[in-house]
């Protein structure tokens, strides 16, 4: 993992949006059709994550009879994100130990 890797994590993808576009993280533009896209700012590069469901250790059988494990949302909107993290961003950083997702 880069020094540089910093873990996100929202009680929403809502609170994310607003508050990685109102810190300068993401820029957004308005196509021809009125859809709203979002875009890293240039000193910026997100992984947006979204929910992370992890293995409650319990077995489901679907309806074929095959087992699968039952998963669950651990809670929250992740985004993986390089950079300088802004102080009104600074409170969702997290430690992960084992990330969903790294860069190459």
């Amino acid at each position: 993992m880069n020094p540089a890797d910093i873990h996100l994590k929202f009680p929403d993808e809502t609170t994310a949006t607003n508050l990685l576009l109102a810190n300068g993280v993401w820029s957004q533009t308005t196509d021809e059709d009125n859809m709203v896209h979002y875009f890293d700012s240039p000193n910026y590069l997100t992984d947006i994550i979204g929910p992370i469901y992890k293995a409650t250790g319990k077995m489901l059988i679907d309806e074929e009879g095959m087992e699968y494990p039952e998963m669950a949302n651990i809670g929250g909107w992740h985004v993986n994100m390089r950079g300088v993290v802004p102080t009104a961003i600074q409170k969702y950083v997290v430690q992960v130990n084992s990330p969903y997702r790294i860069w190459d």
